[in-house]
């Protein structure tokens, strides 16, 4: 199980391309179907799924756990939308939260981390 986040389009999906994967096992979290779970093994941009879950009342908890089960070797790419200026809309708030509160959970079980800035891939947990 591989997580990588890092910054807006600070090359997550260049490194993704490094490791061998094709784009027709990426899921894109823009535009992939929210009523089932994607076949793809990567999902890339999962701030965009969670996103658009919330956007439809969704718990996108139960979403996330329900790919990582259907791909136990999964791949998941998410920016860090966290920092910068706290948000006055109560929406934009809870999102970056969700998103935040869910790469936690992802990176306590998955078995490497790599975060991914100015294009160079550093490795925050596993090997």
């Amino acid at each position: 199980m591989l997580l990588i986040v890092g910054g807006m389009e600070q090359g997550q999906r260049e490194y993704l391309a490094q490791l061998g994967y094709l784009p027709d096992q990426i899921a894109r979290g823009g535009d992939c179907p929210l009523d089932e779970i994607p076949s793809q093994p990567v999902l890339d941009k999962l701030h965009l799924v969670i996103r658009r879950l919330m956007e439809v009342d969704r718990d996108p908890v139960v979403w996330v756990h329900s790919y990582c089960q259907a791909h136990p070797h999964w791949v998941i790419t998410c920016d860090e939308v966290g920092a910068g200026i706290v948000p006055l809309d109560p929406f934009e708030r809870e999102w970056r939260e969700q998103c935040g509160r869910i790469c936690c959970t992802l990176a306590s079980s998955a078995q490497k981390v790599v975060r991914v800035c100015a294009g160079i891939p550093m490795v925050i947990k596993g090997e």
